[in-house]
């Protein structure tokens, strides 16, 4: 699978933002690679069932609870991450190449 990284760095080219200053673009991958993230996170929860959901609520406050640790949670919910991720990244590009054209 294609590294989130990457796929944002693939989505600027293909929207022919190439030409800006190295820290702009650094910044622009950056804050979409947040939404990206987040939409990934939103997504895979939406997938829960209500008790998985409110067991997800009450961890989600501990210091403890990692991202690999959300991760295994939700695999383990029998979330499929690799399916959520890929869908969700699909919608995201067909979102940012659709605007503006």
């Amino acid at each position: 699978m294609q590294s989130v990284d990457d796929f944002i760095e693939s989505l600027l080219n293909d929207k022919g933002i190439t030409d800006v200053e190295p820290e702009i673009r650094a910044e622009l991958k950056e804050d979409m690679k947040k939404r990206l993230m987040d939409q990934i996170n939103r997504a895979a929860i939406m997938e829960l069932s209500e008790e998985k959901a409110t067991e997800l609520a009450e961890k989600v406050d501990d210091p403890e609870f990692t991202e690999e640790k959300m991760a295994e949670f939700l695999k383990d919910a029998g979330v499929d991450l690799t399916g959520v991720t890929l869908n969700t990244m699909l919608k995201f590009r067909n979102f940012y190449l659709d605007q503006g054209e």
